[in-house]
């Protein structure tokens, strides 16, 4: 069974981590070392727009227009700092948003849109910049599955731009975001409540790095291969399992869980991760998908027209998922509906239009860049000869 996914952190990194843990205690304490003036790192980019929006403290009743596909902790974030959610779709073929449709929907209680670039795609955005630029809007970018390296860094003229180093995200520390705060008063401001939250455990974090060698070795084709069959032979259902070890912030209590800072050793990890990210991984990344796409029938291609894209995670829109999922796995490849948590927002517009990007049709395909030419050609026939 090819594993849906592998973890973008390397044995040696776990290494690091531990040596980090390990001589935390003999470290004397000093003051957060930010790589540039506007950036500071947090616990998760939950935690970022949380700290954003206690900061900016928008009275209650006002607007943000959001792009309508985000996980359910950033719309619950929002909600909860009692602003009222605007979504926008975003366009299934290039995964950018209308700047028309943005603009239309701007209203004088509107005080800021947030952007989420979906799949490792790159929104447009340099029109909806301009749009809020001129209606004195606030633009925040969550750029979660976007990290590519140099590839992109966030719109200049971008108010705040958010990337996530959580579990399964490109270049991962564990957990842990990179925030860049345009305003510097808001930035001193957000930077001061952070440094007032608890910091996570050592202890924690130790631990962590365990959960994630244990999935490291899992991800190993003839592991998972037999860890699959045996959830499967005991009846458990394989996406609980699985999630049960993925999930970054398992449980309700989403404020009691991202209102800390990091651990100093989970820093220090990112902060070296960051500087030695090997951007070539990237670039295997793109050109594999690249390829998969050049051969596959443009019905099931999502996200093929973005002129940016950076492929984090790859779709594919099917009318019967379900089939798709079990054709695949019954073939030794674990696609899934469920690699993503995401959801879509229903939005004021009635009927959603077929341009539209939707969730119930996607499914995510196990694709990465070590893997074997023979695996990727032998997925890419069985996904043109699914008749369904």
């Amino acid at each position: 069974m090819i594993p849906r996914g592998k973890l973008y952190i390397s044995y040696k990194n776990l290494v690091e981590g531990a040596y980090y843990c390990l001589t935390d205690r003999f470290r004397s304490p000093g003051p957060d070392v930010d790589q540039c003036a506007n950036e500071m790192v947090c616990l998760s980019v939950r935690t970022g727009i949380d700290l954003v929006l206690n900061a900016l403290n928008f009275p209650p009743g006002f607007e943000m227009i959001v792009t309508d596909i985000n996980i359910p902790d950033m719309f619950a974030i929002i909600n909860w700092h009692e602003l009222t959610l605007v979504p926008i779709p975003v366009n299934k073929y290039t995964l950018n948003m209308s700047p028309a449709q943005v603009e239309a929907a701007i209203t004088p209680a509107t005080k800021a849109i947030l952007i989420t670039h979906l799949f490792g795609g790159i929104m447009e955005i340099e029109a909806i910049v301009a749009i809020a630029k001129k209606h004195n809007l606030i633009i925040f970018e969550d750029c979660a599955q976007a990290y590519a390296g140099n590839l992109y860094s966030g719109n200049p003229a971008s108010d705040v731009v958010m990337f996530s180093f959580g579990f399964i995200k490109t270049n991962t520390a564990i957990s842990g975001a990179m925030i860049k705060i345009k305003d510097p008063a808001l930035y001193a401001e957000v930077v001061a409540q952070n440094r007032r939250y608890h910091q996570q455990s050592t202890a924690g974090y130790f631990k962590k790095l365990f959960k994630v060698l244990f999935v490291k070795l899992l991800t190993n084709k003839s592991i998972y291969t037999g860890f699959y069959n045996l959830v499967m032979a005991l009846g458990k259902d394989f996406e609980q399992v699985l999630g049960g070890f993925t999930k970054g912030f398992p449980g309700n209590d989403i404020f009691r869980q991202i209102r800390h800072q990091p651990s100093t050793p989970n820093q220090r990890l990112l902060r070296k991760k960051l500087a030695n990210f090997d951007q070539n991984s990237v670039i295997k990344r793109i050109q594999l998908a690249k390829d998969i796409l050049s051969k596959i029938p443009d019905n099931y291609k999502i996200g093929f027209e973005n002129k940016r894209h950076s492929y984090w995670v790859m779709p594919v829109e099917t009318h019967n998922p379900d089939a798709l999922i079990k054709h695949l796995r019954n073939n030794g490849f674990d696609a899934s509906q469920k690699a993503s948590s995401l959801i879509k927002l229903s939005g004021a517009g009635g009927v959603p239009k077929p341009e539209e990007l939707a969730l119930d049709n996607l499914v995510y395909l196990p694709v990465y860049p070590a893997m074997s030419a023979k695996d990727r050609n032998k997925l890419i026939q069985l996904i043109i000869n699914f008749s369904h």
